[in-house]
């Protein structure tokens, strides 16, 4: 590994350590404190994710590179990209809510209140375009060029589903309390990486699809009209094949140039 990719790798890693800390003492701060109010919470919470942006904002200024090369460009056909992110999101949503026919649904009551409703959309649009930002943009396209695609497609996925893992909380949880949330909240969280990673390189290294699909998703989490309710396993499994129809669904319809594949391990 020549210096250049040595730093990129360095930088990546590092990102990673400041933003999983980062959480840390958010949830410090969150469980020291449990008589807070909401608000300053809520305030918190989104500068953390301001304050992670910063710290990506200036490690591309550090590493001489620019947004676009991370990300912030325009995809490769936008028509295609936009078709694409709308139909993902349903996709996913039709698949995810399938296993409802079989358990059974719920129409979870959420708060109508205004500060509710301006907390998800700013919710949805920070996290989409931060997470993105770090995970997809910088470590994912940073490493590929000199480790690989697929490794560091797992590399910057299993770091997505590991950032906000609460390390104070699962200290006080039983073994079987930690391999339910490994397979209820890491494991799908990695799923998700991998799918978005994907759609990332296939249209064209753009942020807007992953973006988009985040933005949808996030949304309907906050303002879901039902949701499924099928035991643990049976919903990982119709998430996780989800992502994965989604994935051969975008190597199907996205056809890049064979030079392209072959140097990213994708044609043999």
């Amino acid at each position: 590994m020549n210096r250049t990719g040595l730093r990129q790798a360095i930088y990546s890693i590092l990102l990673f350590l400041i933003v999983f800390g980062l959480w840390q003492i958010y949830y410090m701060i969150e469980i020291n404190n449990p008589e807070i109010q909401v608000y300053y919470t809520d305030a918190i919470y989104f500068a953390v994710y301001l304050l992670i942006l910063a710290i990506f904002l200036l490690l591309v200024k550090l590493g001489k590179s620019t947004l676009s090369e991370h990300g912030f460009k325009e995809p490769a056909n936008m028509n295609q990209c936009l078709i694409l992110s709308v139909f993902s999101i349903i996709f996913y949503l039709a698949v995810t809510l399938f296993p409802g026919l079989i358990s059974g649904f719920s129409s979870p009551p959420f708060p109508h209140t205004f500060y509710y409703f301006v907390f998800a959309i700013m919710n949805a649009i920070i996290v989409s375009l931060v997470t993105e930002s770090i995970f997809r943009g910088y470590i994912f396209k940073n490493t590929v060029g000199k480790q690989g695609f697929f490794p560091s497609l797992y590399v910057s996925s299993i770091m997505f589903s590991l950032y906000q893992i609460p390390i104070l909380t699962l200290a006080t949880m039983s073994s079987n309390g930690i391999v339910t949330y490994v397979f209820t909240d890491v494991l799908p969280v990695f799923a998700a990486g991998l799918f978005l990673g994907f759609f990332f390189y296939k249209t064209g290294w753009s942020l807007v699809g992953p973006i988009i699909f985040r933005i949808g998703i996030l949304l309907y989490l906050f303002f879901p009209p039902v949701i499924a309710t099928p035991p643990w396993w049976m919903d990982l499994t119709f998430e996780v094949t989800a992502y994965g129809c989604l994935i051969i669904i975008l190597d199907t319809i996205i056809k890049e140039p064979m030079f392209q594949r072959r140097k990213y391990g994708l044609e043999s």
